[in-house]
């Protein structure tokens, strides 16, 4: 079969009608001319035709290729319009951040995440935060921006939002967790502005305690540890000694608590309780609450539960929490107050050291002498304290801040 095509065979478009003519021309066809010189040869080859025709096809095909991610929407005028964005690998984003076009680098985390570590240059600016105004740090919508987050799920939020207000070079490249490139912190960058505090604990290579920090608010606080020897050519040899050195940075103004946990398998396991703060310069001030022996097997603790679930607590060490296990076990009603905290009442009094407290989530406390307190938010007033529980904002919002609660005191 021949790939000719003949064009007396299609009659609208009848070579000797100079209007079919210029017809063709405008479908960007052979010219008039040339039509008629094929007429009389007979037929024209047929892969022309296919290529004008196929042309914009493949056009439209590597568009949607490259701008994969898009969304519709009617101007003013009621006319489609699509904002787009561009996905690109890790690679290619190397490549563009070796580009001098004035390009910047978003990382659309939270800013504990972007404190522990980020990409070098890159500016924060939170997915939670990125609404239908353009950003400030963003004021121009022509510039390129490449953005990233921990797994690629946000920074796509946040792309797409960013092409809907009309930025029309956004490349969104996926999570930090896959970068293979360098990754500097708040420190090492010089952003971070405040006052930064540390800890240090002693341990030793093979069998010295190892240590974790739970710290209460993450959007508070952040830190970064590391080791170090105390003679710098030990090799990490057996029984090598080291200090453990936990420096905290501030995020945002306010007060967190911060657990250091101690373990080991030849020493005693401690909990070392610290109340955080952080001012509205970003410096950091650290205050010790106690020092507490944690040991497994021992019949010393309480267990708390809310509404039937149970919630970890690190118990205070004092006079107040012996008398409240000597009432274990013990049923309270529970009364949602003031928007920050649940009190019931214990039924009889214990005995109490009152001091001036500002309260944490999660804080439990003693008031008047007969009433326990439950904090999912803050207050400062004058209370006893008996402990904390050991879980974040959310979770204790989702526990205490939804209507009365009942909780359970038990010996173990």
């Amino acid at each position: 079969m021949s790939d000719d095509y003949d064009y007396d065979d299609y009659d609208e478009y009848d070579a000797e009608d100079e209007e079919d003519l210029e017809a063709l021309y405008v479908m960007g066809m052979p010219d008039a001319e040339e039509v008629r010189r094929n007429k009389n040869k007979g037929s024209v080859c047929l892969t022309t035709v296919l290529t004008f025709l196929l042309i914009p096809a493949v056009v439209i095909i590597m568009a949607f290729s490259l701008y994969g991610c898009g969304m519709q929407k009617l101007d003013g005028d009621g006319m489609v319009r699509e904002h787009f964005y561009a996905q690109i690998s890790q690679d290619e984003a190397k490549l563009m951040m070796k580009d001098d076009d004035g390009h910047v680098i978003v990382d659309v985390r939270r800013a504990d995440e972007y404190a522990k570590g980020h990409i070098p240059g890159a500016i924060l600016i939170p997915n939670e935060e990125i609404g239908t105004e353009p950003p400030e740090e963003l004021p121009d919508k022509n510039q390129i921006i490449l953005v990233y987050c921990r797994t690629g799920r946000r920074s796509k939020e946040a792309s797409q939002k960013l092409a809907e207000m009309g930025y029309v070079n956004v490349y969104e490249f996926g999570g930090i967790e896959d970068w293979t490139g360098d990754i500097v912190t708040d420190d090492a960058n010089g952003i971070a502005d405040g006052k930064t505090a540390s800890l240090s604990f002693e341990s030793f290579d093979g069998g010295g305690p190892e240590f974790n920090v739970e710290i209460a608010d993450e959007s508070i606080v952040s830190y970064a540890s590391r080791s170090k020897y105390r003679d710098p050519d030990h090799g990490k040899m057996h029984g090598s000694g080291y200090d453990e050195i936990i420096t905290f940075t501030g995020v945002k103004p306010g007060q967190t608590t911060v657990i250091i946990e101690e373990r080991s398998p030849i020493a005693d396991n401690l909990d070392h309780k610290y109340r955080v703060t952080v001012d509205d310069e970003l410096n950091v001030q650290i205050e010790q609450l106690s020092v507490k022996e944690i040991n497994e097997e021992a019949d010393e603790g309480m267990i708390l539960k809310i509404n039937g679930e149970e919630y970890p607590v690190l118990w205070e060490d004092n006079e107040s929490v012996e008398a409240l296990k000597e009432l274990c076990p013990l049923t309270v009603r529970m009364s949602k107050y003031g928007g920050f905290e649940q009190v019931g009442s214990l039924g009889s009094s214990l005995p109490r050291n009152d001091e001036q407290t500002t309260t944490d989530f999660g804080d439990i406390v003693l008031y008047s002498g007969d009433q326990i307190v439950i904090f999912y938010g803050s207050n400062s007033w004058a209370y006893t304290r008996l402990g904390h529980i050991l879980a974040d904002k959310e979770i204790m919002e989702e526990a205490l801040g939804n209507g009365d609660v009942t909780i359970e005191l038990v010996s173990e």
